[in-house]
């Protein structure tokens, strides 16, 4: 039986290894993250994440909005899919200043289910794009917005 200094440096060993992976990591998202997430024009910012990648228009990923939001500043969405196996999924609003709302790093052993409140300046599509097994599936949704939640009115 491994005695409990043994224990606590096997442990000690695994924590630190993995605090120097996820700090390397970490940097490089760092780096990458004020890019993406910069107010800028929607068409350079979709088209660097999707990099020349063939893009799906698939129905299998649910992207559940109203139809008409009375206040863009607090706009309900849910994104839900049977695929197991997506490993991100990116948000867009192609008339917000900011055009990527959301990226989400997802483990592939489960089918999402995410809902959350997002920021729509004016009436626009809003797309979905989830990593699945190598390929991009889209799919969007037209939202109504009666009074812009960022910064229009």
């Amino acid at each position: 039986m491994p005695s409990a200094r043994r224990l606590f440096l096997k442990h000690a060993g695994i924590l630190i290894g993995g605090a120097l992976l996820a700090s390397k990591s970490a940097n490089a998202l760092a780096e990458r993250l004020p890019k993406l997430f910069a107010a800028d024009d929607f068409a350079k910012t979709y088209s660097t994440l999707v990099n020349q990648r063939t893009v799906i228009d698939s129905d299998k990923i649910n992207l559940i909005l109203p139809e008409i939001a009375e206040d863009g500043a607090v706009v309900p969405i849910s994104v839900a899919s049977e695929l197991e196996g997506i490993e991100k999924l990116y948000l867009f609003a192609d008339k917000n200043p900011t055009p990527l709302l959301m990226e989400f790093e997802l483990t592939p052993l489960i089918a999402p289910f995410l809902t959350a409140r997002i920021k729509l300046a004016e009436s626009c599509n809003v797309i979905l794009l989830a990593e699945h097994n190598g390929e991009l599936l889209r799919t969007s949704r037209w939202v109504n917005v009666m009074r812009g939640g960022c910064g229009t009115g």
